[in-house]
């Protein structure tokens, strides 16, 4: 399976088009990121790129361990693919990315298929 690094960055609230591959399709999408300053988390909602229509909402960027780590896994029926925050360096202690490390010391990656 094919990883690609969604490129990202500390904006409080961002919102950007990205497409991904997905088994033989490449999909158009929109992903917006916000951060929750009393929850200290950051979270993602992916909406349709060509009708616009929300796909998900909320999505919290935690970590944990695979399988958990896939933020997708639990909307498979959806045919996203996999999303992974990595963590990408020592400072990386916790299991989410805060405020000023999106896209630094943790990074979104995003594959076609479920690995697990």
């Amino acid at each position: 399976m094919a990883w690609n690094e969604i490129p990202l960055d500390t904006t409080p609230d961002q919102e950007f088009r990205v497409t991904v591959t997905v088994g033989d399709d490449n999909k158009p999408l929109v992903i917006r990121l916000r951060y929750n300053t009393e929850g200290d988390f950051w979270r993602m909602d992916i909406s349709d790129g060509n009708t616009l229509e929300m796909l998900l909402s909320g999505v919290p960027f935690v970590t944990g361990e695979y399988p958990a780590a896939d933020l997708l896994r639990q909307f498979q029926h959806l045919g996203l693919g996999t999303a992974i925050i990595l963590p990408m360096t020592d400072k990386a202690l916790s299991d989410r990315p805060g405020l000023s490390d999106l896209g630094t010391d943790f990074v979104l990656v995003w594959g076609s298929e479920d690995v697990g």
